[in-house]
């Protein structure tokens, strides 16, 4: 039995979101996921602009045609347009002002540093998003426990058997991030039904104590599911994945052609073709 649930499971009032196993990504072998979704992590932050916006395409249409797209994918989303926008903005007042490598001349009047800095703040933003969409697809399109026996896999011919320490970690941090997501919601809510006259100021420092209480319970009960079902061992987290080779010649496809923004110029450059 799986003591960690999809997150399609845990948003019970979505009720457009589609059985898991309805995905067509789901289906698919979670180590070519794991591989494709962390190898185009590392692009994001190598390749060009265009590139980027490329991958950001790429990443929205995953969204869009893989039957994730709906009210979860996009709660789960929501939160960390905040953090985009925080960085992005932190970005551009360093560089406005003179302390990061965009803004070179000093000199430059105030107005214009503001004017070299906002693509450069808007490049790092659009890379932000980028790598939290391919977080939520890959979150989204599979069940914590498989994605932990990926990277099971993926790590045992480096640590052996201790491996499973880093699939377990991998699994319980795909299963309680958005059981964090949806806790906050539920206290945001009842806070502003049972105390509609609270202040802004009081709103804030309830939220994070409530969430962090609840969050105490639920992560007690999920450490004695954990033991109880025996995956606080190595043999719980030995992988045995059935042959697919049809996802290995996608994953393949795929990353040479995500990878070709980068590699295709350095080719060019040193007339390999």
């Amino acid at each position: 039995m799986n003591t960690f649930p999809a997150p399609h499971l845990q948003q019970q009032t979505d009720r457009n979101t589609p059985p898991p196993r309805q995905i067509p990504l789901y289906r698919l072998d979670p180590r070519a996921r794991l591989l494709c979704a962390g190898t185009l992590g590392v692009l994001v932050w190598q390749a060009p602009p265009l590139a980027v916006a490329a991958y950001a395409l790429l990443v929205a249409a995953l969204f869009l045609f893989s039957g994730t797209a709906t009210r979860t994918g996009f709660s789960m989303a929501r939160p960390y347009l905040w953090f985009v926008l925080l960085w992005a903005g932190v970005k551009l007042a360093a560089d406005t002002a003179g302390l990061g490598p965009a803004a070179q001349a000093t000199a430059l009047p105030a107005a214009d540093r503001l004017l070299e800095a906002l693509p450069q703040a808007g490049l790092m933003a659009l890379r932000l998003m980028v790598l939290i969409g391919i977080g939520l697809l890959l979150t989204l399109t599979g069940s914590p426990r498989s994605l932990g026996l990926a990277m099971a896999w993926f790590l045992k011919p480096v640590l052996g058997r201790r491996a499973w320490h880093a699939a377990l970690s991998l699994a319980l941090m795909v299963h309680f991030l958005p059981l964090i997501q949806k806790t906050v919601a539920q206290v945001r809510q009842a806070i502003r039904l049972r105390a509609p006259r609270c202040t802004a100021v009081r709103r804030w420092l309830l939220i994070p104590q409530a969430t962090l209480r609840v969050m105490s319970q639920k992560t007690w009960a999920q450490t004695v599911a954990v033991a109880a079902r025996g995956l606080d061992s190595p043999d719980a987290w030995e992988p045995d994945f059935p042959r697919q080779p049809g996802a290995w010649c996608l994953c393949g496809l795929f990353l040479l052609l995500a990878a070709a923004p980068v590699w295709l110029p350095f080719c060019l450059d040193f007339q390999i073709f």
